[in-house]
């Protein structure tokens, strides 16, 4: 390191068998080289809690969790210049950009808590069922849809309560994601026959999901169509997440229609799309 330099930060970031030291100084070192270790790990075979892990900590270090930006103008002019990639609205003053900030915080937490959640299971420790383990999985994407809510709503200052799944749409395709690995149709089951011979529409009113989740439901489940893009996963995933925290989606039902092999893919897309997403800030 040269000795006009006085002020860098070391970052040690962590990936498989080695360690790479990245050096960020201050006006000197242009932000790319900073992100080098994450566009390395993107480009890898995805793993969905490594490279939320990644972009979330490299993040990190320009919002500045000590929270100095906010008595620094040029600070907040630079994090709303990152931010108005995703949303032409996004405004310098402090106080948005603090809501902002939160908002992605708890977004990415409730991702990577989901992601944590190694052997879920909703039930007595000592006493759980294939159920319990399979109603842990349903929530496990509960939990992931709504960290992927709340980040989505920081990063595009979506600011009303009920969202235009347009924005969603548009989000994800500024997060310059790579060519979505498909998903599957579910197996054919013994439990998913006696939907084929039903009126179409009927399994969506069974599962209690409403007319914008009803489609893609009834394509990936009953036509067998698979999942071919970013913006259908993420739909998919906030249908399943409705049927499920609204009760009607029990773990008997996921099992008997063969879902679980789906709702682990679905929760790692999301984290997909948001570390993607943060990407866009570095």
């Amino acid at each position: 390191m040269t000795v006009y330099i006085c002020k860098a930060e070391k970052y040690i970031a962590k990936q498989k068998n080695y360690v790479i030291e990245i050096e960020k100084i201050y006006g000197l070192l242009p932000i790319p080289q900073f992100s080098q270790t994450l566009k390395k790990m993107l480009n890898s075979p995805i793993n969905a809690q490594n490279i939320l892990k990644e972009a979330r900590k490299q993040v990190w270090e320009i919002l500045d969790p000590e929270n100095s930006w906010k008595n620094d103008l040029d600070e907040c002019t630079d994090i709303q210049k990152r931010l108005l990639h995703f949303s032409s609205e996004h405004s310098k003053e402090p106080q948005h950009l603090d809501k902002v900030i939160k908002a992605i915080s708890r977004g990415v937490a409730l991702l990577e808590s989901a992601h944590g959640w190694k052997n879920p299971a909703i039930g007595q420790n000592l006493s759980r069922t294939k159920s319990d383990k399979i109603r842990g999985f349903q929530w496990r994407l509960v939990i992931a849809y709504s960290g992927f809510e709340i980040a989505f709503k920081g990063l595009a200052n979506c600011q009303t309560r009920k969202i235009n799944p347009k924005m969603i749409e548009d989000f994800i395709q500024s997060c310059s994601l790579p060519k979505y690995d498909l998903l599957d149709s579910p197996e054919r089951k013994p439990g998913l026959e006696k939907w084929l011979n039903k009126e179409e529409g009927e399994l969506a009113n069974f599962l209690g999901v409403t007319s914008g989740d009803r489609k893609i439901i009834e394509n990936w489940i009953v036509k067998s169509q698979a999942i071919k893009s970013w913006e259908q996963s993420a739909k998919l995933a906030k249908a399943i997440r409705n049927a499920s925290a609204h009760g009607y989606l029990s773990a008997t039902k996921v099992k008997e229609l063969g879902l679980k092999p789906g709702l682990c893919k679905l929760t790692d897309d999301l984290a997909v799309i948001v570390a993607y997403g943060l990407q866009k800030l570095i």
